[in-house]
């Protein structure tokens, strides 16, 4: 969850701007409820990027004095956790966004997400989807699949089933986790589809004529 600690006296304040990424000036405004003449004060304010000219929404906290505080960002919503491979099945990816989403509020949901990607991911690499345990027993026994990333999922799989039954994972492990499964989806999808693509690639830019010999020799295909 982003923040910011402010020390500003003239309303101004150097930052990241959540809405274009760029290092800039922000104007600090105050955001207030205006009623029968009067303007209350809230705890949100707006900060105006220079840069793009766009607001962010911010609440303070850990206020010490009108110029000394601390800002929580409530909008945008910016992840913290790493974008989806560019190969992930787009039914996969929608609930690995969903989870990138509320990471930051709830890492107790987003492992239950992550377990459910997981579960649709297996189905994408030739498993059957109904059975998430069965399906990695199963992916053990791929050559593609060595001890490691059947670990990575075995831990995808028990730490999303933990966020959803109480008691058997603590709620801080799950949260100290929850960054690095989603790397662990990722893994697993480049282990599964994106390096599997690229060696059929390589493997087509080669000469036909090579080719079918080769697969003529294993008996992988018809050759000439």
């Amino acid at each position: 969850m982003r923040t910011l600690s402010i020390n500003s006296r003239d309303g101004t304040f150097r930052f990241q701007c959540p809405v274009c990424k760029g290092a800039s000036i922000c104007d600090i405004h105050y955001l207030g409820v205006a009623a029968v003449g009067v303007q209350y004060s809230t705890e949100a304010k707006i900060l105006i990027c220079r840069a793009c000219g766009t607001g962010s929404i911010w609440k303070q906290f850990d206020h010490v004095d009108n110029f000394r505080y601390k800002l929580r960002l409530v909008d945008p919503i910016v992840p913290d956790a790493p974008p989806p491979s560019k190969d992930m099945p787009e039914d996969v990816a929608r609930d690995y966004e969903e989870a990138r989403l509320v990471s930051s509020y709830s890492p107790r949901s987003a492992s239950a997400l992550l377990r459910l990607s997981l579960q649709k991911l297996c189905v994408h690499l030739g498993e059957p989807g109904e059975n998430i345990d069965t399906d990695i027993r199963s992916l053990a026994r791929k050559p593609e699949f060595g001890e490691r990333l059947v670990k990575a999922a075995d831990t995808l799989r028990i730490t999303g089933n933990n966020a959803v039954h109480p008691g058997e994972m603590d709620e801080a492990d799950i949260g100290r986790n929850c960054t690095g499964l989603f790397g662990l989806v990722n893994l697993i999808v480049n282990a599964g589809i994106t390096q599997p693509k690229a060696w059929d690639a390589m493997y087509e830019d080669l000469p036909e004529k090579a080719r079918n010999a080769a697969e003529k020799k294993d008996g992988r295909g018809g050759g000439t």
